[in-house]
Parts: structure tokens; C-alpha cells; sequence
């Protein structure tokens, strides 16, 4: 059981670094929004809102919730880009109201910059953006998981030396944490730095199962030699891993198109 959830975080945050525009969605661990529930019977998003009886009750909601419902407006507006433009921008005023109302009374909260942050990316006002990068770096310059954010957010721009030094200085506050250290190691490879990646790997991963998961990135950047040699490894470590197998057969029936057995990575729009 360990090991296929292992496999799972991995996969998420491959599939992620594949395709950065949606990044904080892809990864199983690290999650900002929580996707909002859909509708019964229906394709559409469904926008829940607070219920009467905490509506209700004397004196403002607590920070917590409000974040709670702003994050689920944006990621209501985030998936569905069809939606009208009326409703989209009542959705997102609501939410920046909450999120400045929680900051209002916290201004430092972590959690509301980060969903402001979030919805700035979803508005495409980077300037605001960038604003807020630099506000949780320097307001929470020793918790790890504002780091974290830092990292997912230089992902999705590529700039993947970047990144992996902000997951790093994540690790270096919470050396306990593993999905940190997968995360760094998966960017490191990303960013073409196999053999730092497969150390950090390594040290949260059978052996089978961090040369499986670097090859897949290596894969993904276009070298396929490597990733072939990696994927052997991975099946002299450990016969009966069946990923690595896997791998290599579609790689050797895909020829030189690795493609076809990759990941596309979706064209930014």
C-alpha cells in the first residue's frame, strides 16, 4: 500500500510539472482550492454559499470560513471558463471581499494571501500577482509551506531552477517531509538536473520506484536514452515492478516518438 501511494503522489506531481498552467490542481499533496462539488444530476459547477444558520449568527464569519468560501469561487470560475461574464465577476468580487476581509482582520494570514494569490492567477492580474509572491516571502519567510506555494507558482512559469530552490528551502524548514523532498527531486529533474533529482528521490523512495519516476520525467523533457537506462535499472532493482516494464515496452513500441507514451504539456493560454 505504501509504495502504490508513492506511485500516486509521483504521478500527480509529473503529471503537474507536465503541464504547469494547472499545477496546484495536479499535485495530490500540496492542494490550495478545494474543487468545488458538482451539481446532482448536472454537468455545470455547482457555487455553494454560506448556509442561513452561520449566515445568521451574530458578528462576522471567522477568517477561516471565509477563505474556506472564497477559495471556492475562484475554483468554481477557474473550471468553468465558459461561465457568463456577470456571474464570473460576481463570484470573484465576493471572493476578493472575503479574502480582504480576512486579511483585514489578519493581515498576515497565510492562507487568505495564498487564495488571493490564486485568484490574481486565475484574473491574470500578474502584477497583483507578483505583489503577493513577495509579500508571503517576506511575511513568512521560515514556514515551509508558504515556500511551497512560492515553488508551485515559478513551476508554472518553467522556471524550474527557481522552483526547485524554493522547494528546497521548504525541505531545509521541514526536513521530515516527504513530499517536499519528492517534489524537489521531481523538479530537479524537470529542470534537467537528473542526478540531484534521483539523490532527493531516493531518500523517500524504493530505488525502483525514484528511477521509474525520473525517467518519466525524462521522458517528458525528450531523452529518451536516459529514460531507457533508468528504466532498466529500475527493473534490476526490483524484477517484479511492473510500471518500469510497462514504460519501456510502450517506449520501445513508440520508437523514437516518445509522445506518444509521454505527457503533452498544454499550450499555456
Amino acid at each position: 500500500m505504501d509504495g502504490r501511494w508513492r506511485l500516486a503522489l509521483v504521478g500527480g506531481f509529473v503529471a503537474g510539472l507536465m503541464g504547469c498552467s494547472v499545477f496546484h490542481k495536479t499535485s495530490p499533496e500540496i492542494v490550495y482550492n478545494s474543487p468545488p462539488p458538482t451539481a446532482p444530476g448536472g454537468n455545470s459547477v455547482y457555487v455553494p454559499e454560506p448556509p442561513d444558520e452561520v449566515s445568521h449568527k451574530e458578528g462576522p464569519l471567522a477568517p477561516a470560513t471565509l477563505i474556506a468560501f472564497a477559495n471556492m469561487w475562484v475554483e468554481a470560475v477557474a473550471q468553468d471558463p465558459s461561465k457568463p461574464a456577470a456571474d464570473r465577476d460576481q463570484l470573484l468580487n465576493k471572493a476578493q471581499m472575503a479574502y480582504h476581509d480576512a486579511l483585514r482582520r489578519d493581515p498576515k494570514n497565510l492562507d487568505a494571501l495564498i487564495g488571493l494569490g490564486e485568484m490574481y492567477q486565475v484574473t491574470g492580474e500578474l502584477g497583483k500577482l507578483r505583489e503577493i509572491e513577495q509579500r508571503i516571502k517576506s511575511q513568512h519567510s521560515n514556514n515551509p509551506k508558504a515556500w511551497a506555494w512560492v515553488a508551485v507558482r515559478e513551476a508554472r512559469g518553467k522556471n524550474f531552477d527557481a522552483a526547485a530552490e524554493s522547494f528546497h528551502e521548504a525541505v531545509r524548514l521541514d526536513p521530515e517531509n516527504r513530499q517536499y523532498r519528492i517534489h524537489l527531486g521531481l523538479t530537479l529533474a524537470r529542470a534537467r538536473r537528473y542526478e540531484e533529482g534521483f539523490e532527493w528521490l531516493k531518500r523517500s523512495m524504493r530505488q525502483a520506484e525514484a528511477r521509474y519516476a525520473l525517467a518519466k520525467m525524462m521522458i517528458h523533457n525528450g531523452d529518451t536514452e536516459q529514460a531507457r537506462e533508468y528504466l532498466h535499472a529500475a527493473m534490476q532493482a526490483d524484477p517484479m515492478f511492473t510500471p518500469a516494464k510497462d514504460q519501456l515496452m510502450a517506449l520501445t513500441i513508440g520508437g523514437s516518438d516518445v509522445r506518444t507514451v509521454g505527457y503533452e504539456e498544454p499550450t499555456n493560454k
